[in-house]
């Protein structure tokens, strides 16, 4: 998956430009929404788990119980010499998810007294040794409900002492609840949630994920703002290339805030756009680019929508139309740019229908010159 993101089908090693485990953070995070595999698998197998204690009347639940359980606690089961492979990947999960499913005490019969998580603060096996379970008479093999049973007896005072509470039982089933969604029900998503590294959200997010920007424009505004295009500047310092000018304006190696929009050059063309769009424009930084952006058209209405997409046409033309002058020696023309760049947004805007004629929108046909059959009448 990592080399055909970056490769295609000529699979091989290296190419990659951004880390995959930054890729594989969701998109408000800064990824690109791809899950990591090894995480989805473990979230797909605890469901096992779930299942083992949920549904006991099924048949591959009842086949675990009578082959690899009997009558041990799952929780503490030991591993079999000879066993599947799923079997094991199952009970190398128990360390890390241990904590993640509760019991609701109902009539106490389904819960292990000692190994079910039922309590606050957390199983009772993990503070209270083997030997003094043996030493009152209670074995491995009990339940909740037995704390009310004479075999519970001599128990009972010491949880009190221990501040403790007893359980309240009641006619209903015992319930195994999932922690990590309000329902207590189990879900793949969910625990891959549980599971995943989180990141601190980005507010550039939606601006480059907007639904109207085609995806190759997507995909350049993400590498652009991660920083990893393989600019003059990037080659400069890993040493892969000795010299090189920008090929617009012919005085300095280009970089991220050179190309957009710090080169005189190409500065023009973001003049020429922001004039169209009727915008207030000044030449900054990308990163004090999208804040600006961010501000100024993050709306959801025609005008809006037009705006972002002629923003990332604009980008991906001037990274297309840099890459056909360095590696296939085309003469640079900003005329032709702005054609190319004039013809997308037209293309674009017959796509919409139904646009309310405002003298916003109404100016910004004029602008760009897109068919005005896309406006309807009140």
């Amino acid at each position: 998956m990592r080399q055909f993101l970056w490769k295609g089908t000529s699979l091989g090693r290296g190419g990659a430009k951004v880390a995959w485990e930054d890729v594989c953070c969701p998109k408000v995070e800064g990824g690109l929404g791809i899950r990591n595999i090894k995480q989805c698998n473990r979230a797909s197998m605890v469901k096992y788990i779930w299942i083992l204690f949920s549904d006991k009347q099924s048949l591959w639940c009842c086949w675990i119980h009578s082959v690899f359980l009997k009558k041990s606690n799952f929780w503490i089961a030991e591993r079999p010499g000879t066993c599947s492979w799923m079997w094991k990947k199952i009970l190398q999960l128990r360390p890390y998810f241990r904590s993640s499913f509760r019991w609701v005490v109902g009539n106490g019969y389904s819960i292990s007294l000692w190994h079910d998580f039922w309590l606050p603060c957390g199983p009772l096996d993990g503070f209270v040794p083997s030997s003094f379970r043996d030493f009152i008479g209670l074995p491995d093999f009990v339940v909740v409900a037995d704390l009310y049973t004479s075999m519970g007896e001599a128990f009972r005072p010491i949880l009190d002492r221990w501040s403790i509470a007893l359980p309240v039982l009641s006619s209903l089933q015992d319930k195994f609840i999932w922690c990590y969604d309000p329902s207590g029900e189990y879900s793949v998503a969910s625990a891959w949630e549980s599971i995943r590294m989180k990141r601190n959200p980005v507010q550039w997010a939606p601006l480059i994920w907007d639904s109207d920007h085609a995806p190759r424009y997507q995909f350049i505004l993400w590498l652009i703002t991660k920083n990893r295009l393989l600019t003059q500047a990037m080659l400069l310092s890993y040493g892969r290339i000795d010299y090189c000018v920008c090929c617009f304006c012919k005085e300095v190696p280009d970089s991220i805030d050179h190309l957009f929009f710090g080169c005189r050059t190409l500065a023009s063309l973001a003049f020429f756009w922001a004039t169209r769009c009727n915008l207030p424009w000044r030449n900054r930084s990308w990163k004090e680019l999208l804040t600006w952006a961010t501000e100024f058209f993050g709306g959801k209405d025609f005008y809006h929508r037009m705006v972002r997409f002629s923003f990332g046409a604009l980008c991906h033309l001037i990274w297309k139309m840099r890459n056909a002058a360095i590696f296939r020696g085309e003469v640079v023309a900003i005329p032709a740019i702005k054609n190319h760049l004039i013809k997308a947004v037209r293309d674009k805007a017959i796509s919409f229908s139904r646009v309310p004629p405002s003298p916003r929108n109404k100016r910004l046909q004029s602008c760009w010159g897109f068919d005005p059959g896309v406006f309807f009448n009140h």
